[in-house]
C-alpha cells in the first residue's frame, strides 16, 4: 500500500462525506482510508457506502494529536497522508505528492496548495501554499499572514521548501513519522504539525509545498475559530515548540522576547476588552511554568535527534509581528521585496 490516508473525525456527517466522496475521484496511486472516529456518533454511518475504508473508533476526544498517532500505528502505507474531515481533495493531489516523495529521498513531507471551501479563490487559513515560521515562534504561510488572506493568482505556484505543512493536508513518509515521534500528544490541538515538522528538519529532512496538488479546505469546523480553547491551545503550544526545538543558544536569544510579546498582548487584549485572549495567554504561561518538568524531558527527547544547527533552518530571521503592524507588510511577496 502506497498511502494510507488517516482522517480524524469528531463528528459532521455532511463534512465527512463530502471528504470520503473526494477520495474516491482520486487517480494514479494506490491507498486506503482509516477514520480515526475520535468520540462521534455518526462515522459508522456515514462510511457504509464506502469501500476501502477502516474505522477506528474510540469512545472519546483523544485530540488531533493522539487520533493521528493511533491511526499511523495501525496502517501499512510507504505514506501517510493526514487530512481533517472537512477538506475535499482534487482527483490527482494524492498522486502530484506522491510523485514528490518518490522523487526526493531528502523531502520528508509535503502539502498541497490548501484553498478555502468558503472563500472560493482565497487561500486556506491554515498553511495556504507554505507555512512559514519567524525566529520567536509565531507562525505564517504564504499566501496568509495572520487575518490578512490573499485571493490565488498563481503567485505562490512555485515548487518551494517550507518551514511547515498544516495538518489539514500533509503528506509524510510514515517511517519518518515514527522515528520523530510523531505528533506530541500533549498538545491535543493546534500546532502539533510545526512541531513534529521541525523535528524532522533537525533530523536533516525537508518539507515541500507542492502547489500543483490543491487541496481545499472549510476550516475551524470542529473547533471554532473564536473559541477560547483555541487560542488556549495555540499560545501555549507555540510556546512549547519554540522551547522544545531550538538549541540552549537560540532559545536564550529568542524566548525572552517572546514571552514579552505575550504579555505586551494580554495587555493590549485588557485594552480592547477582550478577556477571551487576555486569559488564553495568562492560562498559556501558567502552564509553561508548571510544565517545566514535562518540558525539559520532552526537550532533551527532541534534541537527541538533532542533526543540524538551527543557521541551517529556514526560519525567518524577523519578526513577523513587527513586518506585519508596524511596516504594514501584509503579504509574503511585501516581506521578501
Amino acid at each position: 500500500m502506497k498511502v494510507s490516508v488517516i482522517i480524524p473525525h469528531a463528528g459532521g456527517r455532511k463534512i465527512l462525506t463530502e471528504c470520503l466522496t473526494s477520495l474516491t475521484a482520486s487517480d494514479g496511486v494506490e491507498y486506503e482510508v482509516i477514520v480515526v472516529d475520535n468520540g462521534s456518533d455518526d462515522a459508522e454511518e456515514v462510511a457504509k457506502p464506502f469501500s476501502q475504508l477502516q474505522i477506528l473508533r474510540f469512545e472519546r476526544k483523544l485530540g488531533f494529536s493522539v487520533a493521528c498517532n493511533r491511526g499511523v500505528e495501525a496502517v501499512i502505507g510507504d505514506y501517510v497522508f493526514l487530512l481533517n474531515n472537512d477538506a475535499v481533495v482534487k482527483p490527482d493531489s494524492m498522486r502530484i505528492l506522491v510523485d514528490e516523495l518518490d522523487s526526493n529521498d531528502d523531502v520528508a513531507a509535503c502539502q498541497p496548495k490548501i484553498m478555502s471551501l468558503l472563500r472560493p479563490g482565497y487561500f486556506d487559513y491554515s498553511s495556504a501554499a507554505g507555512g512559514e515560521i519567524d525566529r520567536y515562534g509565531y507562525p505564517f504561510a504564504r499566501g496568509r499572514i495572520f487575518d490578512t488572506v490573499e485571493e490565488d493568482h498563481g503567485q505562490y505556484d512555485s515548487k518551494r521548501d517550507i518551514f511547515w505543512g498544516a495538518g489539514a493536508a500533509l503528506m509524510i513518509r510514515r517511517e519518518l513519522y515514527l522515528k520523530a515521534g510523531g505528533l506530541e500528544e500533549p498538545f491535543f490541538a493546534h500546532m502539533e504539525e510545526i512541531d513534529l515538522l521541525w523535528r524532522l528538519q533537525l533530523m536533516g529532512y525537508k518539507v515541500r509545498a507542492v502547489p500543483q496538488s490543491v487541496v481545499e479546505h472549510m476550516g475551524a469546523v470542529t473547533i471554532k475559530s473564536d473559541s477560547s480553547a483555541k487560542m488556549y491551545w495555540n499560545h501555549r503550544n507555540s510556546l512549547a515548540t519554540l522551547f522544545r526545538n531550538y538549541s540552549t543558544a537560540s532559545l536564550i536569544k529568542n524566548l525572552p522576547v517572546r514571552l514579552i510579546l505575550e504579555n505586551v498582548t494580554m495587555v493590549l487584549s485588557l485594552f480592547r476588552l477582550d478577556f477571551k485572549r487576555f486569559m488564553a495567554v495568562l492560562r498559556a504561561e501558567c502552564w509553561f511554568l508548571v510544565s517545566f518538568p514535562y518540558l525539559i524531558r520532552s526537550r532533551r527527547k527532541v534534541q537527541r535527534l538533532r542533526q543540524i544547527p538551527d543557521s541551517e533552518l529556514s526560519i525567518y530571521r524577523g519578526s513577523i509581528i513587527w513586518d506585519y503592524f508596524v511596516r504594514k507588510r501584509h503579504t509574503w511577496r511585501e516581506l521578501n521585496r
